[in-house]
């Protein structure tokens, strides 16, 4: 059997840090700085999604991140979510499925809303 675990770190732009932080709060991440370098948000599941900040410069582009591996964030109500993020600015990214809402995070990761399972 495989799994895919509870724990996501991801790199991102130093640029993208106040964003990263709006857009974790917004879903209701309780944000954890382990160091100067990253945050970490704890998710209710147990698990952490990190990020690790790293120079503008040496960080993936958007056009990369757009074929790297894709996130799903569950949260508990997707509209009140989707309107959350629309309202911080952050851009859709129109996909052939369309039973989810898929966002470009900051920095230029992609991710998609689902609904907690019931």
């Amino acid at each position: 059997m495989i799994a895919l675990g509870i724990n996501v770190k991801i790199t991102a732009p130093e640029s993208a840090r106040p964003l990263v932080r709006a857009v974790f709060e917004a879903l209701g991440g309780r944000r954890e700085s382990p160091n100067g370098r990253m945050d970490a948000f704890a998710t209710d599941v147990g698990g952490h999604i990190g990020f690790d900040y790293v120079a503008d410069a040496e960080a993936l582009t958007p056009a990369q991140l757009r074929i790297a591996p894709w996130l799903e964030l569950v949260v508990d109500d997707v509209e009140v979510a989707r309107t959350r993020l629309e309202a911080l600015g952050l851009a859709r990214l129109d996909y052939e499925d369309k039973t989810h809402p898929y966002f470009i995070g900051p920095g230029g990761f992609v991710f998609r809303l689902a609904r907690a399972p019931r």
